[in-house]
């Protein structure tokens, strides 16, 4: 009995130190106040986006690099946003400012990367902006366009126009370290800066070629360098004579058949370019018989009472290509359409230049290639905006760099545009 009521008391004690506990507790949060929980911040997190886990190094290793020395002589620039419309993702360079006279010589260069070369042309007349490349600094007013991209971050250049300048499409600056060699002349009859449209070449045997004539034929002959801009692919001629009676060259061009110029013809394949020539005219041609527009720059020295000296790695590359300029060939041929930088943005198409040319006319049986330039991926989809795609071709997406052709057997127009930028519109209308 009295282990029980020793087990009881104990108990008991346990009962009250646990109501006494309870009893405190309770005191202390009575004597505290209400209870107020914490409040909870919100925070919005922001997305993280993916980058390249090497940038950081890449860029630190870049700052830390010791700078490379300059060659003697040479000069060295960072390149800055390109002021073009539509140029705003791009880094330029510019080497010799826009001027009223003609820029002339070589340049030789070495960058931190790859590079574009620029020259310009102009400013332009309202009107002569018809098809060729246009860089403009306000919309407003405006310049054509010579765009090389050689692909390599050294070289050389020779070149013509009103400004020189290189360029990248990255929004990265880059260096480049250059020296240029060149004169800078008023405009004159040997030094010009002009756009003209193509006329019906007069060439017996070339009637349903065309031609524009950039220096008029002379007893003079000319030398220098030409750069272009053109609406369309063209090939370059210089003639030399007229050539004596008993002088039988391998190519000759005559506009009546007794006076006969020995004729150098080469065909770049391109819109845009640079050209160091000799002879007695120049110009450029296509083997269309719809005109085109070209924009140039061109700064030649005239030699009173000599002839030239034809070099064979000049003249036409192929005798087969003298015999398609003297006669239409029946063979296909592939015509190059380039997609230019910028056509990303609208305001090529005020212009009619989001494909170079935008409007182009072939035999049934020829290939058109197009060649993506911009940095922009885009497509070549027959059919319209309003319309839609039509199935006739569709290249899908080409990249930067990228090329699609597509073989036209039926003649008839084909209207095509790019469905990731629909401002852009083309055509190719098929004999």
């Amino acid at each position: 009995m009295a282990g029980i009521d020793k087990a009881a008391i104990a108990f008991s004690i346990a009962i009250v130190a646990i109501g006494v506990g309870v009893a405190f507790s309770l005191g202390v949060a009575q004597d505290a106040g209400p209870s107020v929980s914490a409040p909870v911040v919100s925070k919005t997190v922001e997305p993280k986006t993916q980058t390249d886990p090497f940038a950081d190094i890449a860029n630190k290793v870049k700052e830390e690099a010791p700078a490379k020395p300059m060659k003697a002589g040479w000069d060295r620039l960072t390149s800055e946003q390109d002021p073009g419309v539509g140029h705003e993702s791009h880094q330029l360079a510019i080497i010799l400012a826009p001027s009223s006279n003609v820029y002339s010589g070589t340049l030789k260069y070495d960058a931190s990367e790859p590079i574009q070369l620029v020259t310009l042309h102009g400013p332009l007349a309202a009107g002569e902006d018809a098809g060729q490349a246009i860089w403009s600094p306000d919309g407003e007013t405006k310049f054509a366009l010579t765009f090389v991209d050689p692909k390599n971050a050294k070289g050389e250049w020779e070149f013509a126009g009103n400004a020189l300048a290189v360029h990248t499409m990255k929004t990265t600056p880059f260096i480049v370290d250059y020296k240029v060699d060149y004169t800078e002349k008023p405009v004159s009859d040997t030094v010009k800066t002009a756009t003209t449209m193509s006329v019906q070449d007069p060439g017996i045997g070339h009637e349903s070629h065309q031609l524009a004539v950039l220096l008029a034929p002379s007893s003079d002959v000319y030398s220098g360098i030409l750069s272009y801009s053109a609406s369309e692919n063209i090939q370059l001629v210089s003639l030399r004579g007229p050539i004596s009676a008993d002088e039988k060259p391998a190519k000759t061009w005559t506009p009546d058949g007794e006076t006969i110029f020995e004729l150098t013809f080469v065909d770049p394949k391109n819109a845009m370019g640079s050209w160091e020539f000799k002879g007695n005219a120049l110009a450029v041609h296509t083997m269309n018989t719809n005109p085109f527009t070209v924009s140039y720059s061109v700064s030649a020295i005239t030699t009173a009472g000599q002839t030239v000296e034809i070099e064979d790695n000049i003249t036409m590359e192929e005798d087969q290509k003298e015999e398609t300029m003297m006669e239409e060939s029946a063979g296909p041929t592939t015509h190059t359409v380039d997609i230019p930088v910028g056509t990303s943005v609208p305001g090529c198409e005020e212009s009619n230049t989001c494909y170079i040319p935008a409007n182009i006319t072939i035999n049934a049986g020829d290939t058109v290639n197009w060649v993506n330039i911009d940095s922009a991926a885009h497509t070549v989809t027959g059919g319209s905006p309003a319309d839609g795609p039509s199935g006739v071709f569709d290249s899908s997406l080409i990249m930067a760099g990228a090329e699609f052709a597509f073989t036209f057997n039926d003649s008839g127009n084909y209207d095509y545009f790019c469905m990731v930028h629909p401002w852009m519109v083309g055509s190719v209308s098929v004999n």
